[in-house]
Order: C-alpha cells, then structure tokens, then sequence
C-alpha cells in the first residue's frame, strides 16, 4: 500500500506540474485515470487529499515555478476535482444505490407486513375449515348411526309386524274359523228338523254364515296366506292372484321362474307383500283392465315385474288437487332396501305403471340342494290365472 502510494505520489506530482504549466486537457483526463487507480488500489479520499497536499506543498517550494501563486491555486483545484471525480461517481451511484435499496427494503417490509396479515388470516381461515370438517364428520357419523338404527328399527318393526300378521291370521282360521264352522254345522242341524217356516230362515242364516267364513279365510289369507310357509311364494302368489282375479275381473297374466324358491324366508315374504300391495293399488286406483307379474332370475339375482295398463300415478296427481303421500311405496321401498335389493317404479301417461324389483340369491351354495325338490313341484313357469 505505502508503495502504491509513493508512485502515485510521484505521478500526481509530476502531472500537476504539467498542467500548472500548460494547462492542457489530456493531462486532466489523465488526472481522471489516476483517480481510478487509485481507488482500484484501494486508496480513499483521505489519502487523495494527503498526495495533494504533498504535491502542492513541493510545487509551491519549487524554485523552476515562475506562475503567480493564485493561477497554482486554480490549476490545482480544477487538477484535484478532475483526479477526485471517479470518487464522487462512485459515492453517488453508492448512495443511489443505497436509497434504491432503503426503498426496496421499505416495500419488503411491507409486502411482509401484507404477507404476515394474509398468512394469519388463512391460517385463521384453515382453523374454521378444520373445525368444519370435523364437525361435519362428527355429523355425518352421527347421520350414519341414525340411518342405521332407523334401518334397524324398521327392520324390527316388519318383522314384528309379519310376526302380529301370522298371529292374527292364526286365530282367524283356528278360533273364529272353527267357530264359523261350528256355528255353519249347527245351524245345517236345525234347518234339516226345523218345521219349512223357520227352515227359510235357517237356510238364509245359514248362506250369510258361510258368506262370513268365506271373507274371514279370504281376509286370513290376505294377512299371512298359510301355503306361503307350506308350500312356497310362487304357490301362494297363484293362490293370491287367483282371488284377486275373481274379485275384481282383471285379468291377471302369472310367470314365474323356479328360481325364486331359491330366495330366504324374508325375501319370499319382501316379493309377496309387493305383489300384493301392487295389485291393491291397481285395484284401487290404476282402472285397468289386465295385469302381469312375471318373476325370472337374471344372473345371481330374482326379478320380479308387475306390469298393468291403466292410469299411472301422474294422471291421478294431475287432478289439480295435492299429491298425497304414498305410504304404500314407501312400505314397498323400504322392505326392498331391508333384503338389500332395488325398487324401480315407472310410470307413462295413458300406458299404465310399471314396478320392478331385484333380489340378489343369498345364500345360493346352501340352497343348491332343494333344487330337485323344487323341480318336483307342480308351479308352471308360465301361465295365465284368469
């Protein structure tokens, strides 16, 4: 360092001597790149201002210097502010540089605040979504356990209510049917010795008699049709179509698969309360004149279709007046979801309703033995009962 500052002493010495004397612009661009090197030396301005001192001091004292003193001062001024000019270059785009970097870090710490107050506000925003997906999980097990408790209270309630049907039915034909029967046989007693006035008595007390017992095996059958239990549901689904024929003039075209005897105990009763809820409300309210419940087996299920060509359900809502409930297709829903089947209902103005349900076969390696016995059965795959 000392002897970079020895050589530029003599440098600048030697250079200022030259332009005090002629004054000549190249020596002050030559002042310009002493100046740069000397910062590319490391020297400051301190140091700058020593080497000028030093070299105006050996000026002044020279005994060659023939120019005034103040024409010295101004030549050594301008020499000087030309050597100290890449200096203040330097310093300004310092402190350009600096303010441009006071201002960045001004808008950083901004943008930082901004960020911060963001960050805080999602992180807020993530703690609500976190507490709703929670409690929408809380509720959606909640909503879970109710649908499975609602699954197995209405699954209790059918079976209870199959189980009061069979009772009932029970006691009509064993104690009111015996009784009828009792009652029927008494009075064929009398009417056989009873003089001919009351004989016509007896015998139209004897036909309302029989009336009687007629409608009481009918409406027993309807509750729970024993040859279900005995016999089958495609037995009891003849017999049953059979008596719906004759009461209300359809005409009712049966078709049955033997594959449906393969189904449980409660699917059988599930496809028998169908049918005869279906052939209620064709009954009751379709006015149609045919009817067709057909049952097949399609893959490893049982699908049974009733079919008939009256009024569908728009028509009868399209009366202006409001839709009531139908409990009856709820109750048909419902003991289809319980066997865990599906319940499809179609309905086409002037073109009749159309109900479908599929049952998947459980069970079907164990039942693979009542086949042949199933097969012994006189139920015709296709027939019409009336």
């Amino acid at each position: 360092m000392k002897t970079l500052r020895r050589r530029l002493s003599d440098r600048y010495c030697s250079m200022l001597r030259h332009y005090v004397a002629k004054s000549q612009e190249s020596v002050l661009a030559r002042a310009n790149g002493l100046g740069r090197a000397a910062m590319a030396g490391g020297l400051g301005l301190l140091d700058m201002a020593r080497i000028h001192q030093a070299a105006m001091s050996l000026l002044l004292h020279e005994s060659g210097v023939t120019t005034a003193r103040g024409t010295i001062m101004r030549a050594s001024e301008c020499f000087l502010m030309e050597a100290l000019s890449p200096f203040e270059m330097t310093y300004r785009g310092f402190r350009e540089a600096n303010l441009q970097l006071q201002r960045l870090i001004e808008d950083v710490k901004k943008k930082n605040i901004s960020l911060r107050l963001e960050v805080n506000k999602r992180q807020q925003t993530e703690k609500i979504l976190r507490n709703r997906e929670l409690r929408m999980h809380e509720l959606l097990v909640e909503a879970k356990w109710m649908e499975e408790n609602l699954r197995r209270y209405s699954d209790q309630i059918l079976h209870t209510q199959e189980a009061e049907r069979l009772r009932i039915s029970r006691e009509l034909h064993d104690d009111i049917g015996q009784a009828l029967t009792a009652a029927s046989v008494a009075l064929q007693g009398l009417s056989d010795t009873a003089r001919p006035g009351r004989a016509a008595l007896l015998a139209d007390a004897l036909e309302l008699l029989q009336d009687a017992m007629v409608k009481v095996h009918d409406f027993a059958s309807d509750l729970r049709p024993s040859v279900l239990d005995e016999l089958g549901l495609l037995p009891a689904l003849r017999s049953y179509l059979d008596r719906t024929a004759k009461r209300t003039g359809l005409h009712v075209w049966f078709r049955a698969a033997r594959a449906a005897e393969l189904l449980p105990a409660d699917e059988k009763i599930t496809l028998f309360r169908v049918a005869q809820e279906c052939l209620t409300n064709v009954a009751k309210h379709a006015h149609a004149r045919s009817v067709r419940v057909t049952i097949s087996r399609t893959g490893n299920s049982v699908r049974m279709v009733v079919a008939d060509d009256g009024r569908s359900f728009r028509n009868q809502d399209a009366d202006g007046a409001a839709p009531k409930p139908r409990l009856g297709l709820l109750g048909m829903r419902e003991r289809v979801r319980l066997v865990n089947g599906s319940f499809e209902i179609r309905a086409q103005p002037e073109r009749g309703t159309q109900v479908k349900v599929t049952i998947p076969l459980r069970h079907a390696e164990r039942t693979r033995g009542v086949r042949k016995q199933i097969q012994a059965m006189c139920i015709p795959d296709i027939g019409s009962v009336r």
